[in-house]
């Protein structure tokens, strides 16, 4: 014979394993799924690094590396978050906010292109100077250029070209090359209203003086 006051205590028994508490932060396993959590940054941060320093440097595979690196990173992050969510491990879960947020703001550091216009620069300081220099004497006929084999690591498209206005080496397009961005030389300095082609599908401005009347254009 069932009587109402087992039934009572049959229906307590799930309730209680409900309310079991979730894991401390600072528990064996709490750390472990905090460093988990945190794996992806950590595996991206050296690779992203990678691509500061030639021969990566400039390259078509920057940006896909960076997105797969950034994506993978945050997948792990959010899957890590959701999880301890679930499990009401609160300490887990904001520990891994916070190291989520680090991670972004560090891969978005080394992904700064500016860092790498003046990388580039200073690598190719001295073709850039002799280029600039023939551009002013009159020796580079307007049209598609071809540039000199100093240069072509700069601009790995090959994309670059003398106008009456300026001279202008692409550094990195899209794959639909409908955005460019570059380095360009001007006969008479330029102003922010400036346009420049940088890609065949695609007009920049003047963004800052990297050195030797060289501007980068985006």
């Amino acid at each position: 014979m069932t009587f109402l006051w087992d039934l009572a205590d049959r229906q307590e028994a799930p309730s209680a394993a409900r309310a079991k508490p979730g894991t401390v932060v600072w528990s064996r396993r709490g750390l472990l799924r905090t460093a988990l959590s945190c794996s992806g940054w950590l595996l991206a941060i050296p690779l992203l690094r990678l691509t500061r320093v030639p021969p990566l440097l400039g390259s078509y595979l920057v940006l896909p590396i960076w997105m797969a690196s950034f994506l993978l990173a945050t997948a792990v992050s959010v899957t890590a978050i959701l999880i301890a969510c679930l499990r009401r491990s609160w300490g887990v879960a904001l520990a891994s906010v916070a190291l989520a947020a680090a991670g972004v703001v560090v891969t978005t550091r080394l992904n700064s292109q500016v860092d790498v216009i003046d990388y580039q620069y200073r690598e190719h300081r001295t073709a850039l100077a002799e280029l600039a220099a023939d551009y002013r004497a009159g020796r580079l006929p307007e049209g598609d250029l071809t540039l000199p084999p100093d240069l072509r690591s700069l601009s790995p498209s090959g994309y670059a070209y003398v106008s009456r206005t300026a001279v202008f080496v692409q550094m990195w397009q899209n794959w639909r090359h409908e955005s460019g961005t570059g380095l360009a030389y001007f006969a008479v300095p330029p102003t922010e209203q400036t346009l420049v082609n940088t890609a065949e599908g695609d007009l920049g401005n003047p963004r800052r003086e990297v050195g030797g009347g060289w501007w980068w254009v985006a």
